[in-house]
């Protein structure tokens, strides 16, 4: 699937053979030799940049074939930016239904911290220091929201690599390449196409997803959710002082409110950290080592390689 995308660049090289032979004719034919000369360097470049292509290719396929793996819970992509594409989308789904579950908890926290129960002379307020705990839950939510955005931050990165690095940058590298005036540039297309579409991929997928402990996040939290005696007191009995007490006692047996708010807690600052983890520090890594990867390969292609003129 992936190699389509030298399609493109298959064909650009293709059409420099034909006009490199066609200049070392025209130049043969009418002795010039500057034409010939010239001619001969496209098709030594042309040959070059065939190589190129050949090695992109075997490179791209050895990598598809090992992360493979990789993608198999998640997806039935095999391609690897495709591939890290479909996890990183697995991923933002996890997120949303995760920040759908914790945001319905932090308001069930919201209405009982806002309680009060009256009697006559004086009032109380019984889960007044709940503000606390959903002060730290509503920072995770927010935290999140900040996820999902970054997750589509990836996702986009991720679709323009697929769509553009192999079939269009790629392919401009060959063609600037092929030129002495513009082989430093055409070096550092090629250097950066391979960087994105192989290098940037594979680092990150150094880093295991977080999608099932977000998963397991959310189906605790849900649980929380779900337990009848965590619910809001129905609206008929909010001026029934005893049934609100009541409910509250069932709450409060062995500490079970306050022991499942705060295992939640800690559960939803790990689930966070890991999520930030994949989804922030992966990728800012992987793209400083592609960064110095397309620098030093860039100069490395952007240099005279040259073929002997005899193989002609």
């Amino acid at each position: 699937m992936a190699l389509m995308g030298l399609d493109i660049a298959v064909t650009v090289v293709t059409i420099f053979i034909i006009l490199s032979g066609i200049l070392i004719g025209i130049g043969r034919a009418l002795s010039i030799k500057r034409i010939e000369l010239f001619g001969i360097e496209e098709l030594l470049q042309s040959i070059i940049n065939g190589a190129l292509i050949g090695a992109a290719g075997a490179i791209v396929v050895a990598v598809d074939q090992i992360s493979s793996d990789y993608f198999t819970p998640y997806c039935e992509q095999t391609s690897i930016v495709p591939g890290l594409t479909c996890v990183f989308q697995s991923l933002a789904e996890s997120l949303f239904l995760f920040l759908q579950h914790l945001t319905t908890m932090n308001n069930t926290l919201g209405y009982y911290q806002s309680l009060v129960l009256e009697f006559g002379s004086f009032s109380i307020q019984p889960f007044m220091n709940l503000s606390g705990i959903s002060s730290i839950f509503g920072f995770h939510i927010l935290l999140t929201s900040i996820l999902l955005i970054m997750v589509d931050l990836n996702i986009q990165i991720l679709s323009f690599i697929s769509e553009n690095a192999l079939g269009l940058i790629f392919s401009l590298g060959l063609i600037f390449r092929s030129f002495f005036a513009t082989r430093k540039l055409g070096g550092f297309l090629i250097a950066l196409a391979l960087g994105l579409y192989v290098l940037y991929p594979s680092l990150i997928m150094v880093f295991p997803p977080p999608i099932q402990e977000i998963n397991n996040s959310t189906m605790i939290i849900e649980v929380f959710n779900n337990n009848t005696n965590y619910s809001a007191v129905p609206i008929l009995d909010l001026n029934d002082n005893y049934a609100i007490a009541e409910r509250m006692d069932l709450m409060s047996v062995n500490q079970s409110f306050v022991g499942n708010v705060t295992y939640i807690s800690e559960r939803t600052t790990n689930t966070i950290s890991q999520a930030s983890f994949y989804s922030f520090i992966a990728p800012v890594f992987s793209l400083i080592i592609t960064v110095v990867f397309v620098r030093e390969l860039g100069s490395v292609l952007g240099g005279d390689i040259t073929l002997p003129v005899n193989i002609i």
